[in-house]
C-alpha cells in the first residue's frame, strides 16, 4: 500500500468488478452519471454500488487503484435539486477505469485507447461529455426505490 490515502474531488462507483471513478470539475454531472450508471446497471442485473460521492480516497495498493469511502460521507449521494440520498455502498473498490467529464465538443468522436497515472497506476481512461447523464427518470426511480416511500417530503 502507498502511504496516507489521497482526497480526491470526484466520485467513484463499482459495477459489477468494475470500479470507476468519474473526475470533472464541480456540477460537471459526476453524480447524476454514478446515480444513472447504478440504476441502469440493476436493471441489467448486475451488482452495482456507490463507493464515494464528491470526495474519494485514493492509493495504490500493489499495483492497483484503490478508491475508499470516507466515513462521513458513506451511502450518501448528492442529487441536484433534490438533496442528499442514501444510496447502497461499499467501502472500497479496485479501480479499473478513470470517466473524465469535459465541455460538449471536447471528447473525440473515435479516440484511440487511453491511459492516465493515478497515484501512481496506469488506469484505462474515456472522457465524455459534463451533463450528459439521462438522471430525470433515474432520480424518480431512486426515490421511489426508499422503502415505503410514499411523501416525497419525506426522503
Amino acid at each position: 500500500m502507498s502511504g496516507r490515502p489521497v482526497n480526491v474531488h470526484a466520485t467513484a462507483i463499482r459495477l459489477g468488478a468494475l470500479g470507476i471513478l468519474i473526475r470533472g470539475p464541480a456540477r460537471s454531472g459526476k453524480s447524476s452519471l454514478a446515480l444513472a450508471a447504478l440504476r441502469r446497471a440493476e436493471a441489467a442485473g448486475l451488482a452495482a454500488a456507490l463507493v464515494a460521492d464528491d470526495q474519494v480516497f485514493l492509493e495504490s495498493d500493489g499495483g492497483s487503484l484503490v478508491a475508499l469511502a470516507p466515513a462521513a460521507t458513506r451511502g450518501l449521494i448528492e442529487v441536484s435539486g433534490v438533496g442528499i440520498l442514501k444510496e447502497a455502498f461499499v467501502e472500497r473498490a479496485a479501480i479499473g477505469l478513470v470517466v473524465d467529464l469535459l465541455e460538449p465538443g471536447a471528447v473525440e468522436r473515435l479516440p484511440e485507447r487511453a491511459t492516465i497515472p493515478v497515484e501512481g497506476v496506469e488506469t484505462a481512461r474515456i472522457q465524455l461529455e459534463r451533463r450528459e447523464a439521462s438522471l430525470g427518470a433515474d432520480i424518480l426511480v431512486s426515490l421511489a426505490k426508499r422503502s415505503g416511500n410514499t411523501d416525497l417530503n419525506q426522503f
